[in-house]
């Protein structure tokens, strides 16, 4: 494994893990994240970014993996405590950190599960740098923060918590069904990226109880909306340039 940038200190205190089975050796290096595996008698490398479901950090690199009439060699993983960490970006002291596509760890932005947080600043460089981290996945933590989705095309806006752009080359005729009961205090912010004359559709009543779209004419133009009883509410006046007109 070539450690280009070694953790500054090592992990010590109290570590809760356990031995599994990786699905493979190859690419299996101390540092990774991982998941449950086939049963919870295995580990895979959590390779999507910030991935749900990572279990902890592989302690030591994978030495063979099960085979056919072989047993295989378990690797321990840590899943909470001390632990140093292969990192894909920049990362600061104290800062949450979650998974990119290779298995390691980066600074979490909104929304976004807190796999570990960093013990020590570390400057990445490829092809790996090490930090001393603190895991924390056990524990279901995610960063604060509404998560941002950028819609491109026209199409449904899904009905759970977060900030929508509407990002179109040309504009855009969205669509938002009604919130369930269950949904109550679901907050959706929606916010023109581009100049276009987007529009966000509801059933009929379905913004205000008397409304049911909303238009976006300039860049900027946005609307906050909360589930209610069965309804979306404008949270607030709508903002923006125009601003969002609502009819």
């Amino acid at each position: 494994m070539a450690n280009i940038y070694t953790e500054a200190k090592g992990p010590k205190g109290i570590k809760i893990g356990e031995s599994l089975m990786a699905a493979a050796a190859a690419g299996y290096t101390r540092g990774l994240a991982v998941t449950y595996g086939a049963d919870a008698y295995h580990c895979a490398l959590a390779l999507a970014i910030a991935a749900a479901g990572v279990i902890g950090l592989l302690e030591e690199d994978v030495i063979a993996a099960p085979a056919t009439g072989s047993p295989g060699e378990p690797s321990s993983v840590i899943e909470f405590g001390q632990a140093v960490a292969a990192i894909g970006a920049n990362v600061a002291l104290g800062q949450p950190l979650t998974t990119n596509a290779a298995g390691q760890l980066v600074p979490a932005g909104p929304g976004q599960p807190i796999v570990a947080v960093a013990l020590e600043p570390q400057t990445y460089v490829a092809p790996g740098s090490y930090p001393c981290v603190f895991v924390v996945a056990i524990l279901g933590l995610t960063m604060g923060g509404s998560p941002v989705t950028y819609e491109a095309a026209s199409g449904a806006i899904p009905v759970q918590s977060g900030s929508i752009a509407l990002n179109g080359a040309g504009a855009l005729a969205m669509t938002l069904a009604l919130p369930t009961a269950a949904q109550d205090g679901t907050t959706i912010f929606i916010a023109a990226a581009t100049a276009h004359a987007h529009t966000v559709t509801t059933p009929a009543n379905g913004i205000d109880g008397a409304l049911h779209i909303a238009t976006f004419a300039a860049k900027g133009d946005n609307v906050e909306l909360r589930a209610i009883n069965g309804t979306w509410n404008v949270v607030g006046a709508p903002g923006g340039p125009t601003p969002v007109v609502l009819s």
